[in-house]
C-alpha cells in the first residue's frame, strides 16, 4: 500500500483538534487587546507554535490534505497528556460536527430530524476519518464503534469524547438543548463496543 493511500484521515481533524486546544486554554475573562500568548506563555494552545500549526492546517484544510494514521496518533497524543484532555477532545468533536454536518429544519417532526441527523453523522464521519466510523443500532440516537481508532491510541479513553462532543452538537442543532449524550459503554472497561446514546428530554 503507497503511502498516498494510507493518508486517509482529513487535515480539517487535525485543525480542530488545534482549535479545541486553543480554546480550552484561552481565559474565560482577559483584558482588552490583552496579548494571551505572551500573558500566558505556558499554555500550549496559546503558544505562538500552535498558531503556527493552526495557520498550517488550515491550509491543509482548504486543500484537501490527510493525514495518515500514525499523524492523527501523533496529534491524540498532543493533547492526552493534559489533565483536561477529555475537555479538549469533546470540544474538538463539536468543532468538527459544527463545520460538517448542517442544521436540520426545526420545523419537521423530531423523528424525521434524528433520522436526517443519524444519516448526516454518519456519511461526515466517514468523510473526516477516510473510513466507516460506527453505526446506529437500536434506539432514538444510539451510537456504536467497535474497534475504534480513537481507543487503539489512547487507551485512557478521554479521546472517545471527540465522538461525545460530534454527537452532542448534532443533536443540538437538530433536536434542540434538551438533548443530552452519555457514553455507556467502552472498549477501555472490556466492553464490546464503545457505545453512546442520547437522552431526549
Amino acid at each position: 500500500m503507497s503511502e498516498t493511500e494510507k493518508r486517509q484521515i482529513s487535515a480539517e481533524v487535525a485543525l480542530a483538534l488545534l482549535e479545541a486546544m486553543r480554546d480550552t486554554d484561552l481565559p474565560a475573562e482577559r483584558l482588552k487587546d490583552e496579548d494571551v500568548r505572551l500573558t500566558m506563555p505556558r499554555r500550549l494552545g496559546l503558544s505562538a507554535v500552535v498558531g503556527r500549526q493552526i495557520d498550517l492546517y488550515r491550509d491543509h484544510a482548504r486543500q484537501g490534505r490527510r493525514l495518515s494514521s500514525k499523524e492523527f496518533g501523533d496529534f491524540l497524543r498532543l493533547v492526552m497528556k493534559r489533565p483536561d484532555a477529555a475537555e479538549v477532545f469533546f470540544t474538538m468533536g463539536s468543532h468538527l460536527a459544527g463545520t460538517k454536518v448542517r442544521r436540520v429544519t426545526r420545523w419537521l417532526p423530531r423523528v424525521i430530524r434524528l433520522q436526517i441527523a443519524r444519516r448526516r453523522m454518519r456519511r461526515a464521519l466517514g468523510k473526516l476519518f477516510g473510513r466507516r466510523v460506527g453505526g446506529f443500532v437500536s434506539g432514538s440516537f444510539v451510537f456504536e464503534v467497535s474497534a475504534s481508532p480513537f481507543v487503539q491510541v489512547d487507551r485512557n479513553g478521554d479521546a472517545c469524547e471527540i465522538i461525545t462532543g460530534f454527537c452532542q452538537r448534532v443533536l443540538h442543532d437538530s433536536a434542540g438543548r434538551e438533548a443530552v449524550v452519555a457514553k455507556q459503554q467502552c472498549e477501555t472497561r472490556g466492553d464490546r463496543t464503545c457505545r453512546w446514546a442520547a437522552e431526549l428530554r
